[in-house]
């Protein structure tokens, strides 16, 4: 009888490794529903070599910071917030080439206004004509978000592809190309007053590489 036992815990260890074989099995292929957009995610950054991986509004520290938002701004909602930024980034880079401000005057700080309105009068000087061809924006999301006593301030940075190209008097590409897509990358950071039932925000800064 005491030859019998080795083989009984055996048999014992065969069926708890069959078990939690199975356990693994059933939380391993247990299936998110992110799996296929990951995956895309990372065929499309392929395509880019240069693409820098941008921080998410999900992280720790970013939510910490929109729920400090959300205290004073009870209305704030991401969403809208990044989709008006995306219609916004369109509207300046129109207003920008055409050189026409005037859509955007009041939803932008005069300083930022001042300097685009300084690079417009040299452009008209120069008689050179700016072509900027907004494709496709492949990303927009917040970096950052700072709250005072006074104001809310939201980093937004965007990936766009476009095509860019700087024309002389007698239409010769000084800088650029007509037929290349290019990523660009910019930040701008946007501003409103705290405890203020107006929903606009104010573009304050632009950064772009």
């Amino acid at each position: 009888m005491q030859n019998s036992f080795p083989y009984i815990d055996i048999l014992i260890f065969g069926v708890i490794a069959i078990f939690l074989i199975f356990r693994l099995k059933n939380i391993l292929g247990t299936k998110t529903g992110f799996e296929e957009t990951n995956l895309n995610k990372k065929g499309q950054e392929k395509q880019f070599t240069n693409v820098v991986p941008l921080k998410s509004s999900k992280d720790n520290e970013s939510d910490l910071e929109l729920s400090k938002i959300l205290e004073v701004d009870p209305n704030f909602n991401i969403n809208d917030f990044l989709t008006g930024s995306q219609t916004f980034f369109k509207m300046v880079l129109e207003s920008f080439v055409s050189g026409n401000l005037e859509t955007i005057k009041n939803f932008t700080k005069p300083s930022v206004l001042k300097s685009f309105k300084v690079a417009i009068e040299e452009r008209d000087k120069e008689q050179e004509t700016l072509i900027i061809d907004l494709k496709s924006i492949q990303k927009n999301e917040i970096s950052k978000s700072t709250l005072t006593k006074t104001s809310i301030k939201i980093n937004v940075k965007f990936e766009s592809l476009q095509i860019r190209a700087l024309m002389d008097k007698n239409d010769k590409i000084i800088d650029g190309d007509t037929e290349k897509e290019i990523l660009v990358y910019d930040e701008w950071v946007f501003e409103k007053k705290a405890k203020d039932d107006n929903p606009n925000w104010t573009l304050v800064e632009t950064k772009s590489n």
